[in-house]
């Protein structure tokens, strides 16, 4: 059964303090811990908020590099991501505010699929247009590289 999505939609998260470090936040009835380090005065009973943010990123490009790949008449049969993340941490350590906390996120994504190649290497060049999360990086100073490995071929992006 296909779903008619809304081109403009609205969703909401709710979530509260557990410690100073912690907190639980819910979506559509999942639920998921907040926390920081040990070494951060947390408990690391789950990722901190900056991770989820690049957990988003790594769902984002997954989801939408197939929904890509299928517009474009290929099957990514296998997709593995690799995010390393550069962070200015002199905002959330309170040393002074900062306008861009991320200057640069480099995605490793390696990628095995079947059908044309150009129909792959279009997907390559779409995603950074598509992908929410990366637009919400990109708009706010962030660089966002993408390194592609189609098939076992690196492929060059601009």
């Amino acid at each position: 059964m296909a779903v008619k999505e809304k081109p403009i939609w609205k969703f909401n998260i709710k979530g509260g303090h557990e410690t100073p470090t912690k907190s639980v936040a819910t979506a559509r009835g999942k639920s998921v811990i907040i926390d920081e380090p040990v070494l951060r005065g947390g408990t690391d009973e789950g990722p901190m908020p900056v991770e989820y943010v690049f957990m988003g990123l790594l769902g984002c490009t997954h989801v939408i590099s197939n929904k890509l790949a299928n517009k474009h008449g290929a099957d990514f049969t296998s997709m593995d991501i690799d995010i390393n993340v550069t962070m200015d941490s002199h905002g959330t350590r309170l040393i002074n505010p900062i306008n861009v906390p991320f200057p640069e996120v480099v995605l490793d994504i390696v990628v095995e699929y079947d059908g044309p190649r150009d129909a792959a290497i279009a997907v390559t060049c779409d995603l950074k247009h598509h992908c929410a999360v990366s637009k919400m990086l990109q708009e706010s100073g962030t660089r966002v590289i993408e390194n592609w490995v189609l098939n076992g071929e690196e492929i060059q992006t601009s």
